[in-house]
């Protein structure tokens, strides 16, 4: 995923641009009947719409789906900088394992010396 900040594919079915125009009523008159064509072959598409008709303005499903972009970009970079810090902190438990491993030995030296 090169572009954090965009969650559209060209190669999807559903078009952002053609969508948004159909759902505010903008698209040509034959560019919304290809468009109602893929609704009715595709679920995923008509629920989009039923979706954003629930929105009043054009303007609030912008801020929508920037605020939706805006958040998956900080979970993504998130996720990276939580896996890097625990393989920082992974050195110190190897740390701790072979001092534990060390006492242990250690122990048994003492132990065998002391029944000889």
């Amino acid at each position: 995923m090169e572009d954090l900040s965009n969650i559209w594919n060209a190669d999807d079915e559903l078009n952002e641009d053609e969508l948004l125009n159909y759902v505010n009523s903008k698209s040509v008159k034959e560019d919304a009947h290809n468009f109602e064509r893929k609704m009715a072959g595709s679920s995923f598409i008509n629920d989009s719409v039923e979706g954003l008709q629930q929105f009043s303005s054009a303007e609030k499903i912008n801020a929508y789906v920037h605020q939706i972009n805006s958040d998956l970009h900080q979970k993504l970079v998130g996720k990276k900088s939580k896996h890097k810090r625990g393989i920082s902190n992974l050195s110190w438990e190897i740390i701790a394992v072979i001092a534990v491993i060390l006492l242990c030995l250690l122990g048994y030296v003492v132990i065998e010396m002391m029944h000889k």
